[in-house]
């Protein structure tokens, strides 16, 4: 499919630093055209976090940060979902590590379209901001007087395209 999550912080708080999550599942049960009031379920894993940089991926990976090995999923379940002019407002439960946080954010609806084996598709672009350290992602190293490596908003960008079943 064509589906992409995007993740970024800025690194010593001057310029972004970007990484992807290359496996994940979902399913979006919309009982209705418009998508309100759909069923949104998500399930990424985390071990396929990818930025590039071997050596920074594995650091992400390790328990200062998602820690893969004992936490291999993060997970996203809606819990409410209203139609408006831009597309949807979606309001959730977005369990990182252990730790579940309610996330809301605002889905634009690109368009529907059939693709050329008469499929019908739907593209949404989404994007969130979120403070890492809600999550217990709290690892940082300071950097003489000037400030932190990492900063403590990531920025979320997901596009998105659904296939109707």
């Amino acid at each position: 499919m064509h589906t992409r999550i995007r993740f970024e912080s800025k690194y010593l708080l001057l310029t972004a630093v970007s990484g992807w999550f290359t496996d994940f599942e979902g399913t979006v049960v919309a009982p209705d055209e418009n998508f309100s009031e759909s069923d949104i379920r998500l399930t990424i894993y985390t071990n396929s976090l990818y930025t590039g940089n071997e050596e920074r991926d594995n650091h992400l990976k390790s328990a200062d940060f998602f820690d893969a090995r004992r936490y291999p999923t993060i997970s996203f379940r809606s819990t409410a979902v209203t139609a408006n002019e831009a597309g949807l407002h979606v309001n959730g439960l977005l369990t990182i590590r252990d730790l579940t946080q309610p996330m809301e954010f605002d889905a634009r609806l690109i368009g529907i379209s059939k693709d050329t084996m008469s499929n019908s598709k739907a593209g949404f672009e989404m994007d969130t901001v979120f403070n890492r350290k809600d999550f217990n992602i709290s690892w940082n190293q300071v950097i003489d007087k000037y400030g932190v490596m990492i900063a403590d908003e990531v920025k979320l960008h997901c596009d998105i395209q659904l296939l109707k079943l």
